[in-house]
């Protein structure tokens, strides 16, 4: 019920949403609501909304009469840009995915946005990384977090440690990795950021478990399912069971084996 309740509230959002963008007077109104619909409007409906925002912010910024507002229109084109990068690397394209964060991020840069800039570093570092091409990403994700370091961006630091302790324990460099998840966590925990506590801890759960160090990783894992409980996330409760269950399993428990 409470699902239900949430998803008809979005559809009223949108609704209300569609019928704002089709009584804006102002290009600048029409701006941030397809900005809004191309966050919230459903897997099918918002790539033709985030379209028009780029084609609007496109035009809008080449006639706007003063600096502000071209610096407005400016930054919805590199969030339109960003938003076409994300679609194309959803879809797999990772030349057309960085060509088009990549343009994000060069506007982003122009009109001094920190939090765009950092957060198209983010981005780029993540196809890199993806690409296993490792010096790179480590390189962008620094950059991110230097400047989400800059702009006091908690949630953004956190981000970027925990980005850049996957690389190195991925590398196998476990104290590295260790060292970089747990200062992320401690700033999650200060922002009372749940979901991200969450997978911190389910992390650091994965590398203990990875060293062989399994009353540490069912310490990490249950305190993780803890957390995951509370805010009622399904796929996190479901992810840490399997964790649980895998170790148990492991270990021979025989409530885990499967009965013939």
């Amino acid at each position: 019920l409470v699902m239900s309740s949430v998803v008809e509230a979005q559809a009223q959002n949108i609704d209300s949403l569609k019928l704002d963008l089709k009584n804006a007077k102002h290009d600048t109104t029409r701006c941030n609501i397809l900005n809004e619909l191309a966050e919230t409007a459903s897997e099918e409906e918002w790539p033709g909304y985030n379209e028009q925002l780029l084609k609007l912010a496109e035009k809008s910024a080449a006639t706007a009469p003063t600096n502000t507002l071209k610096e407005f229109y400016f930054k919805h084109l590199s969030d339109a840009l960003n938003n076409i990068g994300f679609l194309a690397r959803q879809q797999g394209d990772i030349p057309k995915a960085l060509e088009f964060y990549h343009k994000s991020l060069k506007i982003r840069e122009e009109i001094m946005d920190k939090i765009g800039v950092a957060n198209s570093l983010n981005n780029i570092g993540a196809i890199y990384n993806s690409q296993g091409d490792i010096p790179k990403a480590l390189e962008v994700f620094h950059k991110s977090l230097k400047i989400r370091e800059e702009i006091s961006d908690k949630e953004g630091i956190a981000n970027s440690l925990n980005n850049i302790g996957s690389i190195y324990e991925k590398q196998g460099d476990i104290t590295k990795g260790l060292e970089f998840y747990h200062k992320s966590l401690k700033i999650y925990e200060k922002i009372m950021d749940k979901y991200g506590i969450a997978n911190l801890l389910n992390n650091i759960g994965v590398i203990h478990n990875n060293q062989g160090d399994i009353p540490k990783a069912l310490e990490f894992y249950h305190r993780s399912l803890k957390i995951q409980e509370e805010i009622m996330d399904k796929e996190g409760i479901a992810n840490s069971l399997n964790n649980i269950g895998f170790i148990y399993n492991n270990q021979g428990d025989p409530s885990c084996q499967s009965s013939k």
